[in-house]
């Protein structure tokens, strides 16, 4: 019975998972800008304004659906050096999300703005190190 559960189980991961192709790396990567465009708008003093809130709460919900599509695709199939980078660059993604979100409820603008900035500096390298190698296996 238990190897049975995890036959099904394994099955029914393949079934909804696709494999990983640009349009996933550039939708997650577009969305995961989105919440720094949407942490430029605040800091130049949209922070209180309604609208400023409202961005970059859709910004958070569509950076979080963008992550979750990339975090169900099959990379079985990537070379080893490209698998550990995406890995990385999904993990850099998810911390951009995550310090975003504390930033944004943060009553501490300052430490906030560094820590925001630390996280998506390391996701812009993650972002560059899992491109190079792509190109690299090409």
């Amino acid at each position: 019975m238990k190897n049975l559960i995890l036959v099904i189980f394994i099955c029914l991961s393949l079934a909804f998972s696709q494999r990983l192709s640009t349009e996933d790396f550039s939708t997650l990567d577009r969305e995961i800008a989105g919440l720094m465009d949407a942490w430029v708008n605040i800091s130049e003093g949209q922070r209180t304004d309604a609208t400023g809130l409202f961005t970059a709460g859709t910004a958070v919900l569509r950076a979080e659906k963008a992550f979750q599509n990339a975090k169900l695709c099959n990379v079985e199939t990537l070379p080893a050096q490209v698998d550990s980078c995406w890995s990385n660059y999904l993990k850099s993604s998810a911390d951009c999300i995550i310090i975003f979100q504390m930033a944004i409820g943060s009553s501490s603008f300052s430490s906030s703005e560094n820590n925001l900035l630390t996280t998506f500096a390391r996701w812009e390298t993650c972002g560059e190190e899992f491109l190079e190698s792509v190109q690299s296996t090409r």
